[in-house]
């Protein structure tokens, strides 16, 4: 070996030294310390509404057949809502007098035994739309406006929501367009956000006149990249004298590991964080129209489980936003038993009506946050989560992963009265427990700081 390679002989072992002992170093178990203290966080907490969609309001019946059954899901998931529609081509515009309801469905017989606070959208024109330009003339928009009046005034005992149209963005006539908007949209499409802008203030305006007091949100927006079209409604007044903006936002399709709770709701704080920049720092109310996971046996579902996972982390770290007001699960039920076809497996329960297991898993997700006083999140890991709430007569700390393949535990420190898996067993609270997706729930007294460890 000649003298002058020895250097760099000397330099790749120390080099392959260093490294070995940097992955040997990444492998030794860390531990990351997470408190709370004793007092309750600043700021009022006001528990969100949660419901799930319905379709009692078409004509396909898609197994919503049973009213009142409908209503004992929605009450033992912890639903407070529920989101459906009576359609404009549902009713009819005598010359001479007042719309009047010529084809109520079976809407109009589960409202009054709901018990829940309904959503309802404006939509369903009684006539094609053109896919070109502004598609609705004068006269169209005056009996949307009718249409829009009528509804609320025959759904006010009901405290009802009202959206205006759905996922505008993605089609608005009954052809499939050929391609995706591109952001906003060319004001020769109709799904341009110009033309939605235009319709909103005519929807909200009419509801006002029936309804002074009556939500009314805009926007309903579909996949919606960067909120490109959300923004530009905004900016042409869609939310002049509305209550908040409505978003659907699903993560199905994407990378397995993305299919998260987390990654829905950090698109929707990247979305305040736009309109904040849009209004002049305010907090725009934002209200979940539509978000799930199907149970499909296909590249883009999930496992009946990891469904109920993700509803418990939503309804859970949701909470802690106060500017998200409310969220509805698409949907209470599966639309059939084919388990190869995605949209008929988005349910709660499954056609037969026997609950999945996020049925059980939003139940208690939901006893937490609208029981609680208070609430407080931390992450102190990339894919770990702790939420404190403050209950009428214990404080609980709950501690989830979303990742696929975890890998950390968690050590309560100053005795818990009991630890318990959701929806499962209890926990011996001694010593290190691992974190999984199913969230490990702790009960301490009021009045005292709460520490833990998560370890690994």
């Amino acid at each position: 070996m000649s003298l002058k390679k020895w250097p760099f002989v000397a330099a790749g072992t120390i080099a392959a030294t260093a490294l070995a002992a940097a992955a040997l170093w990444s492998q030794v178990p860390t531990t990351t310390q997470v408190t709370f203290a004793a007092a309750p966080p600043p700021g009022r907490y006001t528990p969100p509404i949660f419901g799930a969609q319905t379709h009692f309001g078409m004509g396909r019946l898609l197994g919503y057949t049973n009213g009142p059954r409908a209503a004992t899901q929605l009450r033992s998931i912890g639903a407070n809502s529920y989101r459906d529609g009576i359609i404009w081509a549902q009713f009819s515009f005598p010359p001479d007098g007042p719309p009047v309801i010529k084809n109520p469905r079976r809407i109009v017989d589960f409202l009054p035994v709901a018990g829940a606070r309904p959503l309802f959208g404006f939509a369903g024109p009684p006539f094609p739309l053109s896919p070109s330009g502004m598609p609705l003339d004068d006269a169209q928009l005056k009996q949307f406006a009718d249409y829009a009046e009528a509804l609320v005034r025959m759904t006010k005992p009901y405290g009802t929501i009202y959206e205006v149209w759905n996922e505008w963005n993605l089609r608005v006539g009954q052809d499939k367009p050929p391609a995706r908007l591109n952001g906003e949209g060319d004001p020769s499409d109709a799904r341009a956000a110009v033309h939605y802008a235009r319709v909103a203030k005519v929807a909200v305006q009419a509801t006002k006149r029936a309804n002074p007091n009556a939500p009314i949100v805009v926007g309903s927006a579909g996949d919606d990249p960067d909120w490109k079209w959300t923004q530009a409604i905004v900016r042409y007044g869609a939310l002049d004298g509305a209550d908040g903006i409505s978003v659907h936002t699903y993560n199905h399709c994407q990378g397995v590991n993305n299919r998260t709770a987390n990654e829905m709701l950090t698109r929707l704080q990247r979305l305040q964080t736009l309109l904040r920049q849009q209004r002049g720092g305010r907090d725009t109310p934002i209200y979940v129209t539509e978000f799930g996971w199907p149970t499909v046996d296909g590249k883009c579902g999930v496992s009946r489980q990891r469904q109920a996972y993700n509803f418990a982390h939503y309804i859970l770290q949701s909470s802690t936003l106060p500017w998200l007001r409310a969220s509805w699960a698409y949907e209470l039920k599966d639309e059939g038993q084919d388990p190869k076809d995605m949209e008929q497996n988005f349910g709660i329960f499954g056609y037969d009506d026997q609950p999945k297991p996020a049925a059980c898993f939003i139940k208690e997700a939901r006893a937490i946050v609208t029981a609680a006083r208070a609430v407080e999140l931390k992450q102190p890991r990339p894919d770990v989560f702790v939420l404190r709430a403050l209950m009428p007569d214990r404080q609980l700390a709950v501690v989830w992963t979303n990742s696929m393949n975890p890998s950390s535990g968690v050590r309560f420190a100053g005795r818990p009265s009991g630890v318990r898996m959701m929806c499962g067993d209890t926990a011996d609270a001694g010593g290190d427990l691992a974190i999984g997706q199913a969230p490990l729930v702790a009960r301490y007294p009021l009045g005292q700081p709460i520490a833990l460890a998560i370890t690994g």
